[in-house]
């Protein structure tokens, strides 16, 4: 009987989520098959031209809001060609921390967080914005001491050619198995007392919830398997909305080092050589920085 509660529970909580889900992915797919991320990217260079930096700069976070990898190229291959040195790519890859974390907008927290987590996305998907603004400023001001005074040449971008119903069609079937399973695991647990014995072994832990822990390290492991996770804890009222934000970024702090070794450290590395590695360390080292005091400031404060 609670196999067949737990599954109308997360067939209503589908009902509820994927016809949202799937419009904001076509939207999305839709924006990009229309070319709004390049006109985005053409429409703010005028912008960047007035913080006074050097044009590779400027082209590279231009290009980072539409691809972080052809921005990261770019570098790459102005440094081979000695137009900009090791300070200032360091520099620029921190400055491309808010236009990179804008590309995750449109393809991960939009479509998918905020549709699944309600208020609580937006409220992690705003303290994600902000850990990369602030990154972005801190580029700004090391990028202003090692500038070059050369002037800016115009941005071309190509527009890429996405399918709007395929795309949105491929990520239902990626994520909808995954939303299913979670959500099912966490209602089915929660009505057999799982959560409850969990908490009972993790009572010596007084600072976080122990249902932050569990979701923290789920994150560990899958990023989107952590959201529906944290979905379904809301959900089965098993953790407020301040809690859910401060698991996600806990288990966004626990993981720094493996997805920058598994997602950042590849691509860095064949780009930039050891540079590479200084760039993705020094990145990390922030990140997890600026993580921590968000999180400390969530519990003192929300």
């Amino acid at each position: 009987m609670e196999v067949v509660n737990s599954l109308v529970n997360t067939l209503i909580f589908l009902a509820k989520t994927i016809p949202i889900v799937a419009l904001v992915f076509y939207f999305v797919s839709y924006s990009i098959n229309k070319g709004l991320m390049q006109k985005i990217a053409t429409k703010i260079q005028p912008m960047l031209k007035r913080l006074n930096l050097s044009s590779i700069t400027v082209a590279s976070i231009a290009t980072c809001f539409v691809s972080p990898t052809a921005a990261y190229s770019m570098l790459s291959q102005a440094l081979k060609e000695n137009e900009i040195d090791e300070r200032e790519v360091i520099a620029a890859s921190f400055l491309n921390s808010f236009p990179s974390m804008f590309s995750h907008l449109y393809a991960f927290f939009i479509p998918f967080v905020i549709p699944v987590l309600g208020f609580a996305g937006i409220v992690y998907s705003v303290t994600r914005f902000a850990v990369a603004i602030v990154k972005s400023v801190i580029g700004y001001l090391i990028a202003l001491k090692w500038k070059k005074n050369d002037v800016v040449e115009e941005i071309k971008i190509e527009k890429r050619d996405v399918n709007p119903l395929r795309a949105t069609a491929d990520n239902l079937k990626r994520i909808v198995p995954l939303m299913f399973i979670t959500f099912f695991l966490v209602d089915l647990l929660s009505r057999y007392g799982v959560f409850n014995k969990f908490e009972s072994l993790l009572s010596f832990i007084t600072f976080f919830d122990p249902n932050v822990i569990t979701l923290a390290t789920i994150e560990f492991f899958n990023v989107r398997a952590a959201v529906v996770f944290a979905a379904g804890l809301l959900e089965t009222g098993r953790i407020n909305v301040k809690w859910a934000v401060v698991g996600l970024l806990l288990g966004n702090v626990i993981s720094f080092s493996t997805r920058s070794i598994k997602h950042s450290l590849p691509m860095h590395l064949s780009l930039f050589g050891k540079l590479g590695v200084k760039i993705v360390v020094l990145n990390s080292i922030v990140t997890f920085v600026l993580d921590a005091i968000i999180i400390v400031l969530l519990v003192l404060f929300m």
